[in-house]
């Protein structure tokens, strides 16, 4: 049978997550970290014209391509594709069509030639698509997928260096987007989803640009080029849109600007979740700034706007108990699993779900941010919305132990062309104090025990968001601190139906023991170190658009936004305990510095480590220190492997089920990275592998020749010369895997012996993994790549 690869969640796809998250808040907002707010993106299609509110119905039902406007044709289109990305010549097309046809809510400018291309090796197909701009010829999408051209290559040392491949991307942004001006782009240096993060594979470097409009960077535009060790470029993208902005004239002085920050900046102390490696490793009690204390400020009035873009007076949240209501969740007793259709069942005594959605699918599976939780997903679909391509559906996730709601998601869509707007808004619309009841009694019965862990986040304008419908914010307590990404929003609409609710994860907050009375830095101290990481900057800032109630009015404003003082770094909260600043998140693609280890320098390994600092595959601690001098387990190793590899190994198995592999148990912190061994063939699953124990020069040469596979060939080297040159040859007893170690230079001899028995320290192990990293495309098959994609 033939395949077919379509490529799934691709840095161009997490690219778009990113950049719709920063429409939310004017430009330094979104970077931040929010003591109590919920992100929501912007879906990008929408199109903003400052003063102006657009309904996604309207948007989507208003903006037709009108073949009578095309002036840059669709051989045009072809022939520019194809003299961008010369790789395309080996492609075909297999669609053209004028306008987006295939996402809601469609772009406002539907003049873009949709390209749909088909790559085929042999039985493996790849489909991929690129979008021109049918009016000014404008490049605006290309992702170029072709996983058969590099499977075993030598990317190291790479043909050009950053600073090359940066200069042929501004060449590249010319030709394919002439209504840009290169000078109009600011380089945004600490965001680089197109890099590639692995230290494995193909080297690309990615550069992502804010598109200046009036001189003032715009927070909805975008433009990042992908371009590829040898100089070609393998993605781009830049939005669709052609947008309106307000002028570039401030009646606000920078100085006004600065005071009115200075004024209302303030910090509180938080439980923060450290992010390591795909989950939560470790809780700090921190210092952050407010939310409210990042708010931007209009640069025509001098009043402070909130995320809404609603000027507020509001200083400070004011927090305010949850009443227990008579009616609240209680975890079911038994330990026997929920069915799907007891899970459905749960949901339908709390959500109403229209009698037209019928139950369309159910799995059940892992939590993805709890291992240890099965949970059912499950989806009610209405398929005669289907017909008008305004498809409703019902999203929900259900703890199949206990039986609490996990989310909920009601995707219901603009008024249809001909749906008389009342049809659409039948019953009573609820009063805010209504919805505020309303709410207060669904988080009874959606979180165990609310009243005592939750408290309600009061506004002042509290929830009303343009008629869209109602947003009510909790947040979590414990011992009496705010829990950083313990918020959780409710989102209604106009006669309080819920649209949306998503359970944070944060239930191991416990297991942290983190004492209150050991805070060593006061709040004072806080603030003023703090302040320092920010300064104001004068930009465009978006406003509106899609809220936890529905859309809302979108405008485009002049603002001063507070942004870091160092682009470069990702916002960090300063330990309480400590005062040391640490980064909540591994940013994506986002590579450290080698200066951030501390006790590298003069190491006869220094270059080495540097290099798995700068990647993520060697850790410091909060004192910076990698200790490189300790010894490693045989799981570091793997673990070491699968990140240089994958970085996001951890992340692959999501929703499946955990069961013991080769021997390791799911509670086992080396799970994941044997596993993902397993999957690759670099252990065998049937094994009893021994992730705790110490790994020593043997069992390194052994796992070599596995990562190498040249299992089968180790076995011709059992008597092998190169094994009989050592004094110790005798105390070896997988001589065919120290031969092949040996003989590639990964590893050798000292005074003449091998050493079997030693445990390898993180200093040798870095040396050995550079060199495996060096020896890609000089052997028959590839290295550190998985067989699987």
């Amino acid at each position: 049978m033939k395949k077919k690869h379509t490529p799934g969640l691709t840095a161009k796809t997490a690219l778009t997550g990113m950049v719709t998250l920063t429409l939310v808040m004017p430009a330094g907002l979104a970077g931040a970290a929010s003591s109590s707010g919920t992100a929501v993106a912007v879906p990008s299609a929408v199109k903003v014209v400052a003063g102006t509110s657009l309904s996604a119905a309207a948007t989507a039902q208003s903006n037709e391509a009108d073949p009578s406007k095309v002036k840059f044709t669709k051989e045009q289109a072809l022939a520019k594709l194809k003299s961008l990305f010369p790789l395309l010549e080996e492609a075909q097309v297999s669609s053209v069509e004028l306008g987006i046809n295939n996402s809601y809510p469609a772009p406002s400018n539907q003049m873009i030639w949709n390209i749909q291309w088909n790559y085929q090796q042999g039985s493996h197909g790849y489909g991929f698509s690129s979008q021109v701009d049918a009016v000014n010829g404008d490049l605006i999408s290309t992702y170029l997928y072709f996983p058969d051209r590099q499977q075993n290559e030598s990317y190291y040392p790479p043909e050009i260096t950053r600073e090359q491949a940066l200069e042929k991307a501004k060449a590249f942004i010319a030709k394919a987007a002439p209504s840009l001006s290169v000078n109009d782009l600011e380089l945004q240096d600490n965001v680089n989803y197109f890099s590639n993060p692995a230290l494995f594979g193909p080297v690309q470097y990615g550069f992502n640009f804010t598109v200046l409009r009036n001189g003032i960077p715009s927070p909805l535009e975008n433009v990042s080029v992908a371009v590829a060790a040898d100089g070609s470029v393998r993605q781009f993208n830049k939005s669709p849109e052609h947008w309106s902005y307000p002028a570039a004239a401030a009646s606000v002085s920078q100085a006004k600007a600065e005071q009115v920050f200075s004024d209302q900046f303030d910090v509180e102390l938080v439980y923060v979740p450290v992010f390591k490696n795909g989950g939560a490793n470790s809780w700090i009690l921190a210092w952050r700034p407010t939310e409210r204390a990042l708010y931007a400020t209009d640069a025509l009035t001098g009043k402070r706007l909130d995320t809404s873009g609603a000027e507020t007076t509001v200083a400070s949240a004011v927090y305010s108990d949850v009443p227990q209501a008579a009616n609240r969740f209680v975890p079911r007793s038994s330990t026997v699993e929920l069915s799907s259709d007891e899970a459905a069942k749960r949901v339908k005594q709390v959500v109403s779900i229209p009698a037209s959605r019928k139950l369309v699918s159910s799995s059940l599976g892992d939590d993805y941010s709890d291992k240890d939780r099965k949970i059912w997903r499950l989806n009610w679909l209405d398929n005669e919305s289907l017909r008008t391509g305004f498809p409703s559906q019902s999203f929900a996730e259900v703890d199949a132990v206990t039986g609490q709601i996990l989310s909920f998601n009601e995707n219901k869509y603009g008024v249809p062309a001909g749906a008389s707007e009342a049809a659409a808004t039948k019953g009573t619309k609820l009063t805010k104090e209504q919805a505020r009841k309303k709410a207060i009694a669904l988080i009874n019965l959606l979180y165990p025990d609310a009243s005592a862990n939750l408290k309600l986040v009061e506004r002042g304008d509290n929830a009303l968001n343009g008629g869209a419908g109602f947003s009510f914010q909790f947040l979590r307590f414990y011992k009496g601190i705010p829990v950083g990404d313990g918020g959780l929003t409710i989102g209604l609409d106009n006669n309080g139906a819920l649209q949306s609710y998503y359970f944070p994860r944060t239930s191991d907050l416990e297991k942290a023991a983190i004492d209150p009375s050991a805070v060593k830095v006061t709040k004072e101290e806080a603030r003023a170190q703090s302040f320092g990481k920010y300064k104001v900057k004068l930009q465009y800032g978006n406003f509106g658009g899609y809220t936890p109630a529905g859309f809302t009015e979108q405008k485009i404003k002049l603002v001063y936004s507070p942004v870091l003082q160092d682009s470069q770094n990702v916002p960090e909260v300063l330990n309480a305990l400590n005062g040391k600043w640490t980064a909540q998140y591994d940013a994506p693609g986002q590579l450290k510095k080698a200066s951030d280890a501390s006790d590298i320098q003069g190491n006869p390994a220094e270059q080495a480590l540097s290099t798995l600092v700068k990647y993520n595959i060697l850790t410091p601690d909060e004192n910076g220190k990698v200790y490189p001098d300790s010894e490693l387990t045989s799981g570091d190793w793997l673990t070491w492997i699968a990140k240089a590899v994958t970085p996001y190994y951890a992340n692959m198995n999501n929703g499946a089920e955990r069961k013991p592999v080769a021997g390791v148990n799911p509670e086992s912190p080396y799970y994941d990275a044997v596993s993902y061994a397993v999957q690759n063939r670099w252990i065998d699953a049937d094994s009893a592998f021994q992730p705790d124990a110490k790994l020593t020069r043997e069992g390194l040469a052994v796992l070599l020749t596995s990562i190498v596979k040249y299992n089968k060939i180790s076995a011709y080297f059992q008597a092998d010369p190169v094994i009989n040159q050592f004094g110790d040859a005798a105390s070896i007893s997988r001589k065919g895997e120290v031969a092949v170690a040996v003989k590639l230079g990964l590893l050798q001899a000292e005074n003449g012996k091998f050493n079997p028995a030693d445990t390898v320290t993180k200093a040798e192990a870095a040396a050995v993994l550079l060199k495996l990293v060096e020896l890609q495309g000089k052997t028959d098959q590839p290295i550190g790549q998985s067989l699987y994609y």
